[in-house]
């Protein structure tokens, strides 16, 4: 398995430059490859046959996909709607599945929308709304650019106008993706070269879609999912103060908002999120949990004894309750009482001991003089830890 990965790995980077050398000569040879497309894909074909005689049809439709939108971004013939038939009909007829025609009419909308052609962006997009969230997002903005052409600019009654026909279009395509939730980031024809145009789109209509249906909570849901794809704290930020303060009786934004706070250290913030976890779920034990790993990271017996004592009379299973012991023990540098705990895990619960031995090899760490491998060791606990214990708390919620 370990070889196939690492196969895999090494197919992509080669994939990867192979795209780049393409699109470096495309953007130096755009006027000859507009010229000859028919010798231009031929070429791609037979550097992609070559390169990988095994490769997979997804990845060489894939790849054929990418360049297609390269050649249409580059070209200056965008508009000559003539041009475009003959890049896709050439993109189409070396493609290898059977609905070839999908990623091309994606690629292809995608680049009329970037250019501001949003009548005929539509005519490829639309029918593709609700594959990725993405891609719905880039065709209610469509309908929604288009809806401002509806009204006058200096009309008066803008301010207070009722929704013309395209912004109903783009408001039931939201509050449709809303439903249906879609995934985000799922398509390979998003992976373009340069794909700031999309990812402006996508944040606008989310946050248009937030003011027009202010309790659909779900915008902000893959509004995360996105902020965590793409590392963007600033939009992370924004995203969970709205949930906060619409959805604060949601334990989803509620258990965001406090992983945010302990990679912010804001361990008061934190603290605050924890208090009103349990108090709005008295009866569950993933408050609980989250206030113990509080206490792991700032090292308070008072306060980790006060969440262990509540574990204990809330039903938290023992074994969870021992690692926390051994735990907090290492993070205070008490090395031997440590040690004296995972020992008397390990004849307490012989099951575990496939675990317990893992973290004799961590605590190892923590005496070590070495700074950074202490510190890589206070990670890999942390996050065993938190991995161990989410997965033995959801078992004990489904019975």
């Amino acid at each position: 398995m370990r070889e196939e990965k690492l196969s895999d790995a090494i197919v992509y980077d080669k994939l990867h430059l192979l795209k780049k050398d393409f699109y470096g000569y495309i953007e130096r040879n755009t006027i000859k490859v507009d010229a000859n497309l028919p010798v231009f894909y031929g070429y791609v074909i037979s550097a992609l046959e070559n390169s990988f005689p095994s490769l997979m049809d997804s990845s060489y439709d894939d790849f054929i996909d990418s360049i297609t939108f390269k050649v249409l971004d580059t070209s200056a013939n965008i508009n000559d709607f003539d041009y475009v038939r003959k890049v896709m009909a050439n993109a189409i007829r070396f493609k290898k599945n059977k609905n070839a025609e999908i990623g091309i009419n994606i690629v292809v909308g995608l680049k009329l929308l970037k250019s501001g052609d949003y009548i005929h962006a539509l005519d490829f997009l639309k029918k593709y709304a609700t594959l990725d969230t993405k891609l719905g997002t880039a065709v209610a903005y469509c309908y929604y650019v288009l809806s401002l052409r509806e009204f006058k600019k200096d009309d008066e009654t803008v301010k207070n106008h009722r929704p013309g026909e395209m912004e109903l279009l783009a408001r039931e395509l939201m509050l449709n993706l809303a439903q249906i939730k879609p995934p985000v980031n799922h398509l390979k024809q998003l992976e373009i070269d340069d794909p700031s145009f999309l990812e402006k789109i996508f944040w606008q209509m989310i946050f248009i879609g937030l003011e027009w249906f202010s309790s659909e909570k779900w915008f902000v849901e893959i509004g995360l999912k996105n902020a965590a794809a793409t590392n963007d704290p600033e939009m992370r930020k924004r995203l969970l103060d709205i949930g906060a303060e619409r959805f604060y009786t949601d334990s989803h934004f509620l258990r965001e908002l406090y992983y945010y706070k302990l990679e912010t250290r804001d361990a008061a913030g934190a603290a605050g999120v924890v208090n009103q976890l349990i108090k709005q779920y008295p009866n569950e034990l993933e408050p609980i949990y989250l206030g113990l790993k509080l206490s792991l990271l700032t090292t308070r017996k008072i306060t980790y004894h006060s969440f262990r004592k509540l574990a204990i009379s809330k039903g938290m299973p023992s074994y969870i309750i021992e690692l926390f012991d051994f735990s907090f023990e290492l993070m205070n540098h008490e090395q031997k009482e440590a040690m004296n705990r995972i020992g008397d895990f390990e004849k307490e619960y012989p099951r575990m001991l496939f675990y317990s031995t893992t973290l004799r090899y961590i605590a190892n760490d923590f005496s070590s003089n070495d700074e950074m491998r202490v510190k890589k060791a206070r990670k890999a606990l942390l996050d065993s830890i938190e991995q161990y214990c989410v997965l033995e708390l959801a078992g004990k919620n489904q019975k």
